[in-house]
């Protein structure tokens, strides 16, 4: 079987469930449910399934949700980055300018331009209503326009709460590795219509590895 790795920025405001959606991906969901902010950048290795049933080696970024703190940070976080996931608590309200600030943050970073499908709106709802309260504030503008979910995440069932977030993050790892293939072969393409063009024929003329365009004549 095959395996593809790709990598996720996991962001969005502080005590939103980032760190909690990560450890539970990896099955390392601490006995202490006490809050410990992150700071600046924790990185979580998981694997998933993609497209096809290929194993898929994720690089969660789980990223601080200190927005001012680290801003100019996002650049050097995001490096590379092929999909991103804004995390927020449905149950608590007025974040949803917030939410917006942080993908817009994210999707146009650097030289990160991620097609919708390669972002996803989660909210961790934690039941703070009551057991089986709905959450009460899930997001309503335009970020509904992005793939988008709410998941319950119980500390009882840990097992069944990983199932839950699984199966919407894998979502988001599907579409990531779908468009990094493409933009891979998109790439491969361009260098054999147009060579003189390529990045890579650029890095080997800058490296001196081709001495002519033109043939000698004798």
């Amino acid at each position: 079987m095959s395996t593809s790795t790709v990598k996720i920025c996991v962001v969005g405001p502080q005590e939103g469930g980032k760190t909690l959606l990560c450890k539970l991906l990896a099955e390392q969901l601490p006995a202490d449910r006490g809050y410990y902010p992150t700071k600046g950048l924790r990185i979580q290795e998981v694997e998933r399934i993609g497209p096809g049933g290929i194993a898929v080696n994720v690089q969660l970024r789980d990223c601080s949700g200190d927005f001012g703190a680290y801003s100019q940070c996002f650049p050097a976080m995001a490096l590379d980055m092929d999909g991103l996931i804004v995390v927020y608590d449905p149950d608590e309200e007025g974040k949803e300018p917030e939410l917006e600030r942080w993908h817009e943050a994210f999707s146009t970073v650097g030289d990160a331009r991620l097609d919708p499908s390669q972002c996803l709106v989660l909210g961790i709802h934690r039941g703070r209503g009551g057991e089986g309260a709905p959450p009460k504030f899930p997001i309503t503008g335009k970020l509904t326009k992005l793939p988008n979910a709410v998941v319950e995440v119980s500390g009882d069932d840990a097992v069944g709460s990983a199932r839950r977030v699984g199966v919407e993050v894998d979502r988001c790892v599907q579409h990531a590795v779908t468009r990094k293939r493409e933009a891979e072969e998109n790439r491969l393409l361009g260098c054999l219509t147009h060579p003189l063009d390529s990045s890579v024929t650029h890095r080997a003329l800058e490296q001196g590895r081709i001495l002519s365009l033109t043939p000698r004549r004798s």
